[in-house]
């Protein structure tokens, strides 16, 4: 099963659920505060969601594999999202970001390197 996204316009957030147990969220560009803060939002809404309609999702799929830079504080917020998710009962998975987590600062690598990795969204969803 070959998942193809469609392309994102950088700074444009893509939402997909390519099966009802998981739920994809694909950015684009650089990887800031601000982006972070988006992407923890919708982490929260997507518990939430579980929570009040039954929601069968298990796995939160963060598709970075657009993302071309990203920042310290970025990253740490990701770890925030991961840290909730899993609070909740819900995996994030982390794709395509290794790349560039490899440019960071080593606290952010080693954050990143505590929350799962893929290097493609088709592995994510083969292994989940």
């Amino acid at each position: 099963m070959s998942v193809v996204a469609a392309p994102i316009r950088p700074g444009r957030l893509a939402i997909s659920g390519p099966r009802p147990d998981v739920h994809v969220i694909a950015f684009a560009g650089a990887l800031d505060p601000v982006v972070s803060t988006r992407l923890l939002r919708l982490v929260d809404a997507r518990i939430r969601l579980r929570g009040v309609s039954g929601a069968t999702t298990r796995h939160i799929v963060l598709d970075l594999s657009a993302v071309d830079s990203a920042t310290t504080a970025a990253v740490e917020t990701l770890a925030r999202a991961a840290r909730t998710a899993e609070r909740y009962g819900l995996g994030l998975h982390l794709v395509g970001f290794d790349a560039v987590a490899g440019r960071l600062a080593l606290p952010a690598r080693q954050l990143v390197g505590r929350t799962s990795r893929y290097p493609s969204l088709d592995a994510a969803l083969r292994a989940l």
